[in-house]
């Protein structure tokens, strides 16, 4: 049975049910990114507990389907433009030593949502961590206006030094994803079944722009999602004619390529 690896999906808003179907479909891997709750935090207590909810529970439901369970620590763009809680959630994760935890793999969701400052300032933030770290760094582009979130975030680029190699930017469409392969990044194909991307548009992006550091991943939430839109996307590919190296890349290897760049991602297939 082909493998498949979904490398952004928000297991904390999925049922056990969802695990089980994943198993079956061949979804052996996983990342979950840190994300909105659903409703606006009261506390950074609120922030602790769900970190420890990813890297314990989480891990062991997923275990129990035999999929190896990830995860990436931050305060999501969503989450960022409270003063001063998102401030006092980044005091904890480091007071805490969240990023040193085992299956932390990466610092994500992080930049925008309403390109705002605020939103900005978390982000720089948390860039300065990855930095200081030598973290991988999941980057969230805006659901809307996505150039503008793009160029804001390749001015913050310009003023230092990044390691491309090691940043993944995440939901991007056709109006983003030469500027993240040019940059030398990662590029994340977010695919729904109403919004974002579809499968058939995937297929377009890579037939244009080639499968090299492209990974599509369902980014399941609390919203109409699928958490079998690795597969699915795998079969219309395989439909449309796509070659099975293509395939393979944006639903397996490339995802694997940079996460087992983190001492931390010990899995091996």
């Amino acid at each position: 049975m082909t493998r498949y690896f979904d490398p952004h999906i928000h297991m904390y808003s999925r049922t056990t049910n969802d695990y089980q179907n994943m198993a079956i479909a061949g979804i052996e891997v996983i990342v979950q990114p840190s994300f909105w709750l659903g409703s606006p935090r009261t506390s950074v207590g609120t922030f602790v507990d769900y970190w420890e909810h990813m890297i314990t529970f989480e891990t062991e439901r997923a275990r129990q389907f035999g999929i190896e369970h990830f995860v990436c620590i931050s305060i999501n763009p969503k989450e960022s433009i409270e003063r001063p809680l998102a401030l006092d959630a980044l005091e904890a994760m480091m007071k805490y030593d969240f990023l040193k935890r085992d299956r932390v793999v990466a610092l994500g969701e992080i930049g925008y949502n309403l390109i705002s400052d605020l939103e900005e300032e978390i982000f720089v933030h948390q860039l300065e961590i990855c930095q200081k770290e030598n973290l991988l760094a999941m980057i969230h582009l805006p659901h809307y206006k996505k150039p503008d979130g793009m160029n804001r975030m390749k001015q913050i680029f310009e003023t230092g030094t990044y390691d491309f190699k090691k940043i993944l930017i995440d939901h991007n469409t056709e109006e983003t994803i030469k500027m993240t392969l040019d940059m030398g990044a990662w590029a994340g194909l977010s695919v729904y079944p109403i919004s974002k991307l579809t499968p058939e548009r995937v297929i377009n992006i890579v037939r244009q722009h080639g499968s090299e550091r492209v990974m599509v991943n369902s980014a399941a939430d609390w919203g109409v999602s699928d958490p079998l839109s690795v597969p699915l996307t795998a079969a219309e590919m395989r439909k449309n004619g796509c070659r099975s190296a293509d395939i393979e890349n944006v639903t397996f290897t490339n995802a694997y390529k940079y996460y087992k760049q983190s001492e931390k991602f010990t899995w091996r297939p």
